[in-house]
């Protein structure tokens, strides 16, 4: 590297080495309270480096409501408009340059381009299959944020039971329903079927039908249907679709669901292009190759219950 570019350990540079140490630290407790425990679902580990150099610029206004209010809001339209993926560099500076400001509010600050870009499409969700997308991750930890509780266990699905309860993202409709119901590709694989759940509810669902599965939930964590249907609302999805096994209307709803989760999170309105007939994402060909994919097709191949990882 040093033939490339000399580096030489300024007393400049040394000054720095501590407090962005420190930022990085923080970084991770700002990463947690958004419900971001795993690495696996870190949406763009580009954009720590200027989370850290905010912290730093900040200081302990970082952590004032407001100000870390604002932080969140860059943060998640920086992932969810998908605007950290590449060419950073000037996205980079101009984030240090306008976002301090803006976040402590102070007169004459400007909205950051970051905020200003981002933007979202409601066909974004039907795109939105695999961990490999930055916006896919960004959801995935909304609905954990958005107070998500194991269907089985009841528990909220915080840092700890994270862990403890194995939790993984799933499908709600499993895939062998899907397949045996003829949805297709694109809905089935869609971020809006998917949930957050632990090991031991996904190998309870295995493939059932929902309607059969949620009885044996029932039966299984010894509750009534209004208590399971009530844990059922903390992931967004709409019991009575579910319990009728109606595919179509579980899509529906929960669609307009995480449209307004994205909403509430970017601090902007989400255009509803499906809804006006102009959907702006399309899935010309859904790849079956795909390894996230792949893997619940050998499940099923084998015939055994398929463990939905996705």
């Amino acid at each position: 590297m040093q033939r490339v570019m000399p580096i030489s350990l300024t007393r400049d540079n040394l000054t720095w080495r501590d407090p962005l140490r420190e930022a990085f630290v923080w970084a991770s407790t700002f990463l947690a309270d958004l419900h971001i425990f795993d690495t696996r679902f870190l949406p763009y580990p580009k954009q720590l480096v200027p989370l850290a150099a905010l912290k730093v610029e900040l200081g302990k206004d970082a952590d004032l409501i407001g100000v870390r209010d604002r932080l969140r809001q860059w943060y998640w339209c920086g992932i969810l408009g998908e605007l950290y993926g590449s060419a950073i560099e000037t996205r980079f500076v101009r984030d240090i340059e306008q976002v301090p400001a803006w976040a402590r509010q102070q007169p004459g600050a400007v909205t950051p381009k970051t905020v200003q870009d981002a933007n979202f499409v409601e066909s974004r969700l039907h795109s939105l299959r695999t961990r490999g997308a930055a916006a896919y991750k960004g959801i995935y930890a909304l609905l954990l944020g958005n107070g998500a509780h194991d269907w089985m266990k009841g528990q909220a699905l915080d840092k700890v039971q994270y862990v403890n309860l194995a939790v993984d993202i799933h499908h709600v409709f499993p895939q062998k329903w899907c397949l045996d119901n003829n949805i297709d590709d694109e809905r089935r694989e869609s971020i809006i079927n998917k949930t957050p759940l632990s090991a031991e509810t996904n190998r309870t669902i295995g493939g059932s039908d929902p309607a059969i599965y949620l009885k044996l939930i029932e039966k299984k964590a010894g509750v009534d249907a209004e208590r399971v249907d009530g844990l059922l609302g903390t992931h967004l999805v709409d019991a009575e679709a579910l319990r009728a096994s109606d595919f179509d209307a579980h899509f529906t709803r929960r669609r307009e669901a995480l449209v307004q989760l994205v909403e509430k999170a970017i601090g902007k309105t989400v255009q509803r292009d499906i809804s006006a007939g102009e959907p702006e994402e399309t899935l010309d060909h859904f790849d079956e190759d795909n390894a996230a994919v792949a893997e619940d097709h050998e499940d099923l191949v084998a015939g055994s219950a398929p463990d939905d990882k996705a």
